[in-house]
C-alpha cells in the first residue's frame, strides 16, 4: 500500500509538472524544437535516399541549389535502360543499320570491374556481321533536347565485347552530334583485328579527365560547355563498322550511360565530393543530439557524485576534492580537449567522454552549496541520529532533494556539449567517419567556400537552434523546480 501510495505521488507531482511547464512559452517553444530534431535524426533514412558520408559524385562538384536558379543545368541521363536489361530497350535508340544485324541477347551481359564498378548483368545489344566478305555499318543514336545553361561536366561509359572468326576487322566509335551539325569524336576503339574481352573506353570519356579534354579540346582548361555550348537537340552516337574477309564479327554493347553532371542538385547543393549537403545536415542532428545528451548525462553524474560527497562529507575529502575541481576550472577547457583527442583518437565514444569529464566541475559546486544547506536541516540530523550511513543518507535523503537541479543542469549543459563537439569537429578534430555540423563548418572553411552561404549557414544555424531548444527547456525547468523562481 505505501509503495502505491508512492507512485501515486509521483505521478502526480508530474502531472504537475507538466500542467506547469505547458504554461510555459519558452520552455514549449525549446520543447518544439527539441522534439523537430528528434524526428529529423529519427527519420532521415526516409527524409533522403543518400548516405551522409559515402554517397558521393551525386552531381558535380559543389552543385548549386536547384531552387536557386532554374537556367542552371541538373543532373540529365541520356539513356534510361544503360544495362539493356530487356528486350525493350532497344525501343529508345534510333538504329541504322547495314550489312549488320541489330538484337537483344540475354546470352552476354557486362560483368564489371572487381573493386572498381559494379555492371548490369546479363542483357546487352548485339551487333553481327552478316555477310561473310564486305563491310557493314550500324549506328545507335539517342536525342536529347537540352534547355539549360552551359555544363561543366558530361561524361559517356560504355562497354563493349568484340567476338572475331576469320580475318575480320572492327571500330567501335562513340559520337556526339551537336545542335549545329557537327560531330564531334568522342572515342575511337581504333581498327582491330581480334577477339577483345569486355572493356571500358581508356581514357576514360570524360570532361573532367585531362588526357580527354587535351585529345578533344586541345585545352586542358576546357570543359562540357564546349559540348554543350547553346540549347537544342544533341544526339549520343554509338557506331561500329566492321569489314569481313572470309569470317565474322559479333560486336556486344553494354552499360551505355551518358551523363550532364548537374550543376544544381537538391535542397542544398553538394560539396566537394560530390555528396549531398542537405543530408549531411539530416544526419547531422543525430550525432548533435546522441553527443549532446550522453556528454552531459556524464557531466551531471559526476558533478552529482563529487558534490553530493563534498558537501556532506566535508573535511579533507570535501578540500581535496575542491582543490582538484578548481585546478581543472582554471585549464583551458578547448585546448586541454585538443591534446586529449589526438592522444585518444577523434572517435564519437572517446568525444563523448571527454567532453562528459571535463563539463562537471560547475554542477558539483552548485551541487556541494545546496548539500551544504540541507546537511544541517533537521530531517539529516535525525537520519544521523537513528544510525544512517553516509552513503544512506546521501542516496535517500539529500538525493531527491538536489535532484531537480541536477535535471535542469541536464538540460543546461548540454548546448555546451554541442557547441563543444562542433568546435573540435570544425578543427578536423571529430570523428572521420561521421558527418557531424562541425565538420560540415570545417569543409566550409577547408575548401574556400564560405560565399556559398546555403552550405555555410545552415550548419551553424542548426547548431544555434538546437543549443537555444535546450536552454529553454533548462530555464523553463529552473523556473518550475526551484522554489525561488517558481513566483518570480
Amino acid at each position: 500500500m505505501i509503495y502505491v501510495e508512492h507512485k501515486k505521488q509521483r505521478f502526480k507531482g508530474f502531472r504537475e509538472f507538466a500542467a506547469l511547464y505547458s504554461k510555459s512559452r519558452l520552455g514549449m517553444a525549446g520543447l518544439i524544437l527539441f522534439l523537430i530534431f528528434i524526428a529529423i535524426g529519427l527519420l532521415a533514412p526516409l527524409i533522403t535516399p543518400y548516405d551522409p558520408q559515402y554517397s558521393m559524385q551525386l552531381a558535380n562538384f559543389r552543385a548549386k541549389p536547384e531552387w536557386l536558379d532554374a537556367s542552371i543545368p541538373p543532373n540529365i541521363y541520356y539513356v534510361e535502360d544503360s544495362g539493356f536489361t530487356t528486350s525493350n530497350s532497344l525501343e529508345e535508340w534510333q538504329i541504322t543499320t547495314s550489312g549488320i544485324s541489330v538484337n537483344w541477347s540475354s546470352d552476354e551481359g557486362y560483368p564489371g570491374i572487381a573493386l572498381v564498378e559494379k555492371g548490369s548483368g546479363q542483357g546487352s545489344i548485339e551487333l553481327a556481321t552478316i555477310n561473310p566478305a564486305g563491310e557493314g555499318s550500324v549506328t545507335l543514336g539517342k536525342t536529347l533536347s537540352y534547355n539549360f545553361n552551359p555544363p561543366h561536366r558530361f561524361s559517356v561509359h560504355i562497354a563493349y565485347l568484340a567476338v572475331v572468326t576469320g580475318d575480320a576487322s572492327w571500330q567501335a566509335q562513340v559520337i556526339l552530334k551537336q545542335t549545329t551539325g557537327n560531330e564531334l569524336l568522342l572515342w575511337s576503339s581504333g581498327t582491330q583485328h581480334g577477339t577483345v574481352d569486355w572493356s571500358i573506353p581508356k581514357p576514360q570519356i570524360d570532361t573532367n579527365d585531362a588526357t580527354f579534354r587535351l585529345r578533344l579540346f586541345k585545352d586542358l582548361l576546357a570543359d562540357a560547355s564546349k559540348l554543350f555550348p547553346v540549347k537544342g537537340d544533341y544526339t549520343l552516337i554509338v557506331k561500329l563498322i566492321a569489314t569481313t574477309q572470309s569470317g565474322s564479327v559479333k560486336f556486344y554493347v553494354d552499360d551505355i550511360s551518358a551523363r550532364i553532371w548537374g550543376e544544381s542538385f537538391g535542397y542544398l547543393g553538394t560539396d566537394n565530393y560530390g555528396r549531398d549537403i542537405f543530408t549531411q545536415l539530416v544526419y547531422g542532428s543525430r550525432i548533435s543530439i546522441l553527443i549532446g545528451v550522453f556528454s552531459a548525462v556524464i557531466a551531471v553524474a559526476l558533478g552529482l557524485l563529487v558534490g553530493l560527497t563534498s558537501g556532506y562529507v566535508g573535511g579533507w575529502v570535501d578540500e581535496l576534492l575542491m582543490r582538484f575541481n578548481d585546478i581543472l576550472l582554471t585549464i583551458p577547457g578547448l585546448p586541454l580537449l585538443i591534446v586529449l583527442t589526438a592522444v585518444m583518437g577523434p572517435s564519437i565514444i572517446s568525444v563523448i567522454i571527454l567532453i562528459g569529464f571535463l563539463g562537471w566541475m560547475g554542477i558539483a559546486r552548485l551541487i556541494r552549496s545546496q548539500v551544504l544547506s540541507l546537511k544541517t536541516k533537521a530531517f539529516v540530523e535525525a537520519a544521523r541520529a537513528s544510525g544512517g550511513g553516509t552513503w544512506h543518507i546521501i542516496g535517500k535523503h539529500l538525493l531527491p532533494n538536489v535532484i531537480t537541479m541536477a535535471y535542469t543542469q541536464l538540460a543546461l549543459t548540454v548546448p555546451g556539449a554541442i557547441v563543444t563537439e562542433a568546435a573540435l569537429s570544425f578543427l578536423g578534430l571529430g570523428d572521420p567517419f561521421l558527418q557531424t555540423w562541425g565538420k560540415m563548418l570545417h569543409d566550409v572553411q577547408y575548401y574556400g567556400a564560405v560565399s556559398e552561404w546555403w552550405w555555410a549557414i545552415p550548419p551553424g544555424l542548426c547548431i544555434a537552434l538546437l543549443s537555444m531548444a535546450f536552454v529553454f527547456i533548462g530555464y523553463a525547468m529552473d523556473d518550475i523546480l526551484n522554489p525561488k523562481l517558481r513566483n518570480r
